[in-house]
């Protein structure tokens, strides 16, 4: 599952291993209606019947990750690609506590990476009944992540929740995890190139949003660095994008991405001179996927259960074991900041303790591509490849410590989730 943030026209992975179902799907999109969380819980509380959650508090599994990864830059639309190859490695230590009070669980996840990345992910999760089974929610989650000089905060929350998973896991269960959320993250660097930004959005369950972003330079007479911009992107017309550079100099932006027509996508630069880049109209060759007319959806994240399944060499020392596969498959497209990610996951379900059927390998499989499309904060606009990062990254749990690990024995068949998957995560040479 994903779980991402919108920083200059790519997306950064925050880790979310903690929720199964909960940090990247965004509505139930041909699951049916969930029901208003907070009167569920309530109904179910009155009732003395709440639904039996798959996982039971405390628990604490480790998982030892490796990622590599390929990047492309290109310089130009005749430019060769420059590549560059680059690896990472680590534990992600996943917690969970119950709050018999509410109900709620308090999932904890840690990651801590060779390269001296910690970040802290704290969801609050429900498990409601669903289909005919239960429903593991996302309710709302905030994290933390430091790497050297540099550090982000930020904040999730799904109004009408975010299903990530749904049991029991037969075969061919079908599920699309997509919700409303309204999320901000506040980044900080200090040293060289010191400053700091903060943004604030809310996205829908297709993937349209609107943003509102300022940003500050910290050094010794980089006032003039400083702007504020605003995003709005829409489906059925031209997406909008506004850029405030005043302390530079410069008069308000205005930028208009209409839609695609003729296998151009004309890009409309606007406001009274001066401004940072040049007035007038660019006609960008079409980069959406298909070289065609906008996708019905700028996100999706299906998942179906495949069934019993002997996990992959790549599993390693669990390879060959038996387990219940399920896959998922992610897309997301940004029409103003001219990205377009994929990801699929391979999950591998297996008993790990007594009464626990947990994610005993995970298999992530992503590409993040950043395209020339004419917006005022990336470079170029001939329609084609300016950046590119594909990798693989595979989580493989291991023991775990924790005594009450009992499952109810009334839910025999459903396996305890106790994170999505880390889900595109993107390494950032800052």
């Amino acid at each position: 599952m994903q779980r991402y943030v919108r920083i200059g026209g790519a997306i950064f992975g925050t880790a979310a291993l903690i929720c199964v179902a909960a940090c990247s799907g965004r509505s139930s999109t041909g699951a049916g209606t969930l029901p208003a969380l907070n009167q569920a819980f309530q109904n179910a509380h009155i009732s003395g019947t709440p639904p039996t959650p798959p996982v039971t508090a405390p628990v604490t599994i480790p998982y030892p990750y490796t990622n590599k990864w390929v990047t492309k830059t290109w310089a130009g639309p005749t430019a060769p690609p420059v590549s560059t190859k680059g690896s990472d490695a680590g534990v992600t230590t996943v917690k969970f506590a119950l709050n018999k009070k509410t109900g709620i669980y308090d999932v904890l996840e840690q990651i801590k990476s060779k390269f001296g990345l910690v970040e802290n992910l704290d969801s609050a999760i429900g498990f409601l009944s669903h289909r005919g089974g239960i429903a593991q929610i996302i309710l709302s989650d905030d994290y933390s992540v430091v790497e050297g000089p540099f550090s982000e905060t930020g904040m999730d929350t799904y109004p009408k929740g975010q299903n990530s998973f749904d049991f029991p896991l037969t075969a061919g269960r079908k599920w699309s995890a997509a919700a409303l959320h309204t999320s901000y993250y506040n980044e900080h660097q200090s040293g060289n190139g010191s400053f700091a930004q903060n943004t604030a959005y809310t996205e829908g369950a297709k993937g349209t949003y609107g943003s509102q972003t300022s940003f500050s330079s910290l050094g010794k007479s980089k006032i003039q660095d400083n702007y504020a911009s605003t995003t709005q992107v829409s489906l059925d017309k031209p997406s909008v994008y506004t850029l405030s550079e005043r302390a530079a100099g410069y008069n308000q932006l205005t930028q208009t991405f209409e839609l695609p027509s003729g296998g151009n996508i004309d890009v409309r630069s606007s406001g009274h001179k001066p401004l940072p880049v040049r007035r007038g109209t660019v006609a960008v060759p079409d980069w959406y996927p298909g070289n065609g007319a906008l996708p019905s959806t700028f996100y999706s994240d299906n998942f179906e259960v495949v069934g019993a399944a002997k996990m992959p060499s790549s599993c390693g020392s669990r390879a060959g074991g038996s387990s219940t596969e399920v896959t998922e498959n992610f897309e997301n497209l940004d029409p103003v900041q001219g990205f377009y990610n994929t990801y699929e996951a391979f999950y591998y379900l297996a008993r790990l303790a007594k009464g626990q059927y947990w994610f005993a390998c995970i298999i992530e499989k992503y590409r993040n591509q950043t395209y020339a499309n004419g917006w005022a904060m990336s470079a170029g606009n001939w329609g084609k490849l300016s950046y590119q990062q594909t990798g693989t990254e595979i989580l493989i749990a291991s023991k775990v410590t924790d005594q009450n690990l009992a499952i109810s024995p009334g839910m025999p068949s459903l396996p305890a989730f106790t994170f999505p998957s880390l889900g595109f995560r993107v390494h950032v040479k800052r």
